[in-house]
């Protein structure tokens, strides 16, 4: 028997440092965080990013490491139901 397993997803919200501002700012911050292994989808509005992920894939420090990574500051992060 083939048993597939089936991922889990869950919703956060990621508070960026000084909002996000600019299109190239957005496309900087959504391109890092989606090449993360375990995101989903990466939606921008004002200061945050609204992420959907496989938490047994990616977790909260790798978000803050890709905004970093992308020259940015994260200040908060909230898992949502």
């Amino acid at each position: 028997m083939n048993a597939r397993t089936k991922s889990r997803e869950e919703t956060g919200i990621l508070e960026i440092v000084d909002g996000i501002k600019s299109e190239e700012k957005a496309r900087a911050i959504k391109a890092g965080l989606e090449d993360l292994p375990g995101v989903h989808a990466v939606e921008l509005a004002g200061s945050s990013a609204r992420l959907r992920f496989d938490p047994e894939i990616v977790n909260e420090h790798q978000f803050y490491e890709a905004i970093r990574i992308a020259g940015f500051q994260a200040i908060d992060f909230h898992a949502t139901r």
